[in-house]
């Protein structure tokens, strides 16, 4: 009797609103007394998957289109479900109040706040380049959050904010630091002398966090958007970029941080950074990338090809005495590491031999691609790199599977997983009732527009999981990896305690989670000479 419980549904058609403003409702209807469950999302083939999940997807809910609006209960008898109903309409047609000011247009924005010199554009990608020009034409720099807008809008953009010295940061910028102020998703680091330049967001994120972590600091962290090292676009704001590093006294280090550029767009940068700086560069491309140094740069430039290994190798050239003291603590040692997982890969029973990673970070997904592809690891992804195996389905596992929850066909309708876990926390629940799972590894992003507390947030579903597999008689090893600093408003230390007490196993750097999993799912069998190219040569950076 006690599991019973009564569901419906209202479907409002035609009604768009904001993916943020639907989780907060949905989290809202949850406190109500008497309901079990409550999703509010519009009506896309990712929300309708996750309300099925939840045991909701009802008829109504079913026939919702992408711009149909869909709110369903469970709850636990009649009376519950119909107040929860109404609290969500009163929800819904209630004004968004912020304490921000709002204008109808640019011109009334600066005529209230002349002085502005930095923009924040987040429209629908389409819409993009309109306001992004008004906003160049008025000599202000856009940090452009915008999704899917169009090549030729970006190149234009671009080309037109260089000429006149103006950064378009981005498209798809989530994260940039720029003069200590943290924009979108960025992290509560220092300032310090260390100046970041990254094609990636939360490849900037953890590389600033570990900075910070190791007791140094950066000048300016700008995200240039994972476009600009393509060859449509030719590195045109990276270039800017650097010019802006060279000329500010305060950065003494620049570290570039970005998925493999194209090879054209690449030595176009390389070419560009030896005739325009003369400052020591940290190059962190993660992977395998041919680097054909110019001359100009063969002695001033270091190579990393990690997210982990580019964070070291920055701090080492500041300060070779910090990077003495921490360099153990973030490199853990293989025998090491080995000796903290062995007492957990010991109770797994023999049929658990696969990983199922969870990621909320396009950065630290491929970073982990690429670790379980050097450990000779066949893996399955919705984001694969080349030569590994893409799944058919991204809602469903196969093998050894590595999942971006960041992707578009996890975010369509819906806040990205970084603010709304839903989705993880559902995901989490089903590889755990796989009987050939034997690890998941899971990253927590802290900072600025992150959920407030991701790791509390993923306590239930994780203690749900173990009492799975428990059930199931397995022991299962969840890895974490937590990323960001003490002064982000959800607190690192307090996020790593809030998962070590439920059993999970918490490492320094995503790089060595990744090698943990790996090391675990294989009961410490690695091959040596993978293990070792992977801490001298991906772990370590290599002086030119």
């Amino acid at each position: 009797m006690g599991n019973e419980k009564v569901t419906g549904a209202l479907v409002e058609r035609n009604l768009m609103r904001d993916s943020l403003q639907l989780m907060k409702i949905s989290e809202e209807l949850k406190k109500l007394d008497g309901v079990i469950d409550a999703i509010v999302a519009m009506g896309t083939e990712t929300n309708k998957e996750i309300a099925k999940q939840l045991g909701l997807l009802l008829p109504e809910v079913e026939k919702a289109g992408d711009s149909d609006l869909f709110i369903a209960i469970a709850a636990k008898e009649e009376q519950s479900l119909k107040k929860a109903l109404e609290k969500a309409k009163e929800l819904l047609s209630a004004p968004i109040s912020g304490g921000e000011m709002e204008y109808v247009d640019i011109e009334s924005a600066l005529a209230a706040l002349p002085d502005a010199n930095l923009a924040i554009v987040s429209v629908p990608g389409e819409y993009a380049r309109d306001v992004t020009m008004k906003l160049l034409e008025k000599g202000i720099h856009v940090h452009l959050f915008s999704d899917h807008v169009p090549e030729e809008h970006e190149v234009e953009l671009k080309k037109y904010a260089f000429d006149r010295g103006l950064l378009v940061l981005g498209p798809g910028a989530g994260t940039s630091i720029i003069n200590g102020k943290a924009i979108a998703f960025a992290n509560a680091v220092r300032r310090g002398p260390i100046g970041i330049i990254a094609a990636a967001g939360t490849g900037l994120q953890e590389v600033s966090s570990l900075i910070h972590n190791m007791s140094l600091g950066v000048s300016h962290g700008l995200g240039v958007g994972g476009g600009d090292v393509k060859n449509y676009v030719g590195g045109i704001m990276t270039k800017l970029a650097l010019s802006y590093m060279e000329k500010d006294p305060s950065t003494k280090i620049i570290t570039m941080v970005s998925k493999p550029p194209q090879q054209e767009t690449l030595n176009s940068i390389l070419e560009y950074a030896e005739k325009n700086t003369t400052k020591r560069l940290v190059l962190g491309f993660m992977g395998k990338v041919e680097m054909n140094l110019p001359k100009g740069l063969k002695g001033r430039t270091s190579v990393a090809r990690t997210l982990h290994a580019t964070a070291l190798e920055s701090v080492r050239l500041v300060s070779p005495s910090i990077y003495e003291k921490v360099k153990d603590k973030y490199t853990i040692p293989f025998d090491k590491l080995n000796a903290m997982l062995k007492p957990k890969y010991e109770k797994l029973k023999s049929s658990q031999k696969y990983i199922r990673a969870l990621y909320t970070g396009g950065t630290l997904t491929s970073e982990s691609l690429m670790i379980f592809d050097l450990l000779g690891i066949e893996v399955y992804s919705n984001a694969p790199l080349k030569g590994q195996k893409k799944l058919d389905d991204p809602f469903k596992s196969v093998g050894n599977t590595v999942v971006d929850l960041g992707e578009e066909e996890f975010t369509a309708g819906r806040a990205h997983p970084m603010i709304d876990p839903t989705i993880r926390r559902l995901r989490l629940i089903e590889e755990a009732k796989d009987p050939e799972v034997a690890v998941i590894l899971m990253d927590f992003v802290l900072g600025y527009g992150s959920h407030p507390d991701p790791a509390g947030a993923h306590l239930d579903a994780i203690r749900e999981a173990k009492k799975i597999a428990e059930k199931d008689g397995r022991h299962l090893i969840i890895i974490g990896y937590v990323l960001g600093v003490e002064g982000d408003p959800q607190g690192f230390n307090e996020q790593k305690r809030k998962l070590e007490a439920e059993g999970v196993t918490v490492l320094p750097t995503n790089a060595i989670s990744a090698l943990a999993a790996a090391l675990s799912a294989l009961r410490g069998k690695l091959n040596d000479n993978r293990v070792r190219e992977i801490y001298e040569g991906y772990l370590k950076a290599s002086a030119e």
